[in-house]
């Protein structure tokens, strides 16, 4: 069986809870096909609720729940690369007027306690 790296794990989990909120999977680690580095987009999801498209950035740490922040690591820079990918996902497949918002999800994995801990933040700005 492949190991999995702490980034893959709090993807997978992040994904699961997502599809339990009712949210639609649309893509992973979507980059663009062109193969320019404008940056990726961890999870691209459709909040059902309202139609909106959702791009997903997932910061996944081990570690106490108490002592460790992983949101904190998603910078202004992040979100300037993560709105560049967002405009390339969107023109690649044609969804000019369509509502959408930068989410974040972090995951902190207690790995003695096989416990992981979540945190979705919505309308993430810069």
């Amino acid at each position: 069986m492949k190991k999995l790296r702490i980034g893959e794990i709090g993807e997978k989990v992040a994904a699961n809870y997502l599809v339990a909120q009712g949210f639609e999977i649309i893509a992973f680690n979507y980059s663009n096909s062109k193969g320019y580095c404008v940056g990726e987009i961890d999870i691209i999801a459709k909040d059902k609720t309202n139609e909106e498209f959702v791009f997903v950035e997932v910061k996944t740490r081990k570690g106490n729940k108490d002592l460790v922040v992983p949101e904190e690591s998603i910078t202004k820079e992040k979100i300037k690369r993560l709105k560049k990918a967002i405009n390339w996902f969107l023109n690649e497949n044609k969804l000019i007027d369509v509502n959408w918002r930068i989410d974040a999800i972090s995951v902190i994995v207690e790995m003695r306690e096989r416990k992981f801990h979540i945190k979705h933040i919505k309308y993430i700005r810069s």
